[in-house]
């Protein structure tokens, strides 16, 4: 007995009691004789590694911390080698030593949080080679690599190239870095992670980063375009195409001046427009002076206060006060195109004078009219271009001899017939190689084919109608007279218009049409003709009769013109000129309120003043008047009182009704 006590107390030591488990192969039974043995099972999944031996979130601030060191090396004491170069190295070898120890984590883990963590060295190591990339661009970089040898214009082209890049990768791999690290940091330290937060955190930073990226890109590229666009209320107008071709045509140098102090509003709006001036001709130079800095320029140009522009050329001198407050100088800053050229035209020629024939109750006898039918805004036009308007009657020699000085003789809508010897006085004229602008108006009800016959063309006084295409005035079928066309030749007289037709129509307020006669030599162009649907309303009824009225193009402007003399070896050219209208209502107040009316007589003038070379436009960035008439008045009152409170109550009782009935359906 007391040897198998003895004995089970061994044995029970030894493990091998009731109590104990069996060995692994108990109970197996050994295989047949010259049979293989099973393979073993597959060894269990190596446990997790503990957190501690887990990637921490120390690493972000160390990467954070290098990319800082990186900075403050090469951007804040790049002059100090040192110190650069101990920056520089330490957040270099930071970066590389924190990519090395993401990808051993990677290694490391396994599952979800390996993904998670080769994902995030991944990131990592594409900011290592943005760091990479930035360093040939330095001057050490580009000589490892070769770029110093390279020509000025590629290494400039690399340089940029690689700059972009840099960045790029440096803001791509950054951003979602940091994005997914701050998705990961409350689940380090658990036994599973939620990878897809991660990925889309991660995501989520790196398409932000491709959206900075591209903002970025596209601002750069935007820069590069000389386009500017000003939506301030005191927007400043840009120098106009016939502005700049003034500028071209210098043939002497000229220089500008702009008095302003430093720092001012509207010294650098002036400054904007004339460097755009200064870009079409190299006889220009601008220069910008405070006039209490250069007393001496300032007293020599008879200069005492600022705002002031000063044009001088071979000792003639012009100025153009703006004014230096953005309050009282917004308004000339919209007409600053048109006031430089007035006053540019005043220094790089000598003035003009155009006369005005009167006597005949012509539009520019009349001072006031309740439609319009003036000619004060033309006036400004004339004068804008440097030409002194003066009156010419029977007492100014217009019944025996136009004066010598005139370049130019205007007739505008004569309400009385000319006498045969004051058009024998314009023919003269103009068979001498003199000017005319003829504005010739139906509603005078006066032969004028006398005047139309001193240039080689005839009058036809019946009043053109269109049914189809015309502009609203007095709501009645008189309103069919106001024509309105788009159709220009090439010439020269119309250049700006037959570039831009379709955006610049014209109208003709009552116009009459115009036709060849026999002439001597004398070379007719029609430039403004009406549209196909017109019609010659010979019963005044304004409306299309058939049988007696016919649709036709008719022609509503003629340039004459006629080589006497030819000019060369010091010899000034002489050349008959006429630009001949069937409406003198086409340069009137009213009309002048659509501006291609304005181009059509800008354009008419530079034409008989020999200087077409100067055709184009002016911009201004003037307000458009807001005109109400007393039917627009009566439509807007109904409209608001009554039309619109009507309109939202019954929208209201359709959408009760609607709902009503809606809920008896589903009761």
């Amino acid at each position: 007995m007391k040897d198998k006590q003895g004995q089970a107390d061994e044995a029970e030591i030894r493990g091998e009691g009731a109590g104990s488990a069996p060995p692994p192969d108990a109970g197996r039974e050994a295989p047949p004789a010259g049979e293989p043995a099973p393979a073993a099972p597959p060894a269990p999944p190596a446990p997790p590694a503990p957190p501690a031996l887990r990637a921490g979130g120390w690493m972000v601030p160390a990467y954070a911390g290098a990319l800082l060191a990186l900075f403050l090396g090469e951007r804040v004491v790049p002059t100090i080698e040192w110190l650069r170069y101990a920056l520089s190295g330490l957040g270099f070898l930071t970066l590389v030593l924190v990519t090395a120890l993401r990808f051993a984590a990677a290694v490391r883990e396994s599952g979800e949080r390996r993904a998670v963590e080769r994902a995030l060295a991944i990131l990592s190591a594409l900011g290592v080679v943005a760091v990479a990339a930035y360093f040939t661009t330095t001057d050490v970089g580009q000589a490892m690599v070769g770029v110093s040898r390279a020509a000025p214009e590629l290494r400039g082209r690399i340089d940029a190239a690689t700059t972009v890049a840099w960045v790029a990768l440096l803001v791509m791999a950054t951003v979602p870095l940091f994005f997914g690290e701050a998705a990961l940091a409350p689940m380090r330290r658990a036994e599973r992670i939620e990878g897809r937060r991660v990925r889309a955190a991660t995501l989520s930073g790196l398409t932000l980063g491709f959206a900075a990226v591209y903002s970025a890109l596209f601002v750069f590229a935007a820069g590069k375009l000389d386009l500017k666009a000003d939506f301030s209320y005191y927007r400043t107008a840009r120098p106009g195409e016939s502005t700049k071709r003034v500028a071209e045509s210098l043939t002497a140098p000229l220089k500008i001046t702009a008095f302003y102090p430093q720092q001012n509003e509207v010294g650098a709006e002036v400054e904007g427009y004339l460097r755009e001036v200064k870009a079409a001709s190299p006889q220009i130079t601008v220069e910008v002076q405070d006039r209490l800095l250069v007393p001496a320029l300032a007293k020599e140009a008879k200069v005492t206060q600022d705002g002031v522009i000063v044009l001088s050329r071979d000792g003639s001198r012009e100025t153009l006060t703006v004014g230096s407050d953005i309050k009282s100088a917004g308004a000339k800053l919209k007409s600053l195109d048109a006031d430089f050229q007035k006053v540019l035209l005043k220094v790089i020629r000598p003035q003009r004078t155009a006369y005005l024939t009167v006597g005949h109750g012509e539009l520019n006898e009349s001072a006031s009219s309740p439609e319009g039918r003036t000619t004060k805004n033309l006036r400004k036009l004339l004068e804008s271009q440097n030409y002194v308007v003066k009156d010419l009657g029977l007492a100014q020699g217009l019944g025996s001899e136009i004066p010598k000085d005139a370049s130019v003789v205007i007739v505008l809508g004569p309400q009385k017939a000319f006498l045969p010897e004051e058009v024998a006085a314009l023919k003269r004229h103009a068979d001498e190689g003199g000017h005319l602008l003829l504005a010739l108006d139906p509603d005078a009800k006066v032969d004028l084919d006398p005047l139309a016959g001193a240039v080689g063309l005839t009058w036809k006084p019946e009043v053109l109608a269109n049914d189809r295409v015309y502009v609203r005035r007095r709501y009645n079928d008189s309103d069919q007279a106001m024509l309105v066309t788009t159709r220009y030749s090439s010439h020269a007289s119309v250049s700006t218009l037959s570039r831009h037709a379709q955006q610049a129509p014209t109208i003709f307020p009552g116009a009459s049409s115009l036709d060849k006669r026999e002439n001597g030599g004398l070379k007719i162009d029609f430039v403004v003709r009406s549209l196909g649907e017109t019609f010659a309303d010979a019963n005044g009824n304004f409306k299309f009769d058939e049988g007696g009225e016919k649709r036709s193009v008719y022609n509503l402007a003629a340039a004459v013109s006629k080589e006497l003399a030819p000019g060369g070896d010091d010899k000034e050219k002489k050349e008959l000129r006429a630009f001949v209208v069937a409406d003198a209502d086409v340069f009137s107040d009213a009309a002048f309120r659509n501006e291609p009316n304005i181009v059509l007589a800008l354009d008419a003038l530079r034409w008989l003043g020999g200087e077409e070379s100067f055709a184009g436009e002016i911009t201004t960035s003037e307000d458009v008047r807001i005109e109400h008439t007393k039917e627009k008045d009566q439509v807007w009152f109904w409209a608001t009182i009554l039309v619109a409170p009507a309109m939202v109550l019954g929208l209201g009782l359709f959408i009760t009704r609607r709902g009503r009935r809606g809920s008896g359906r589903r009761a």
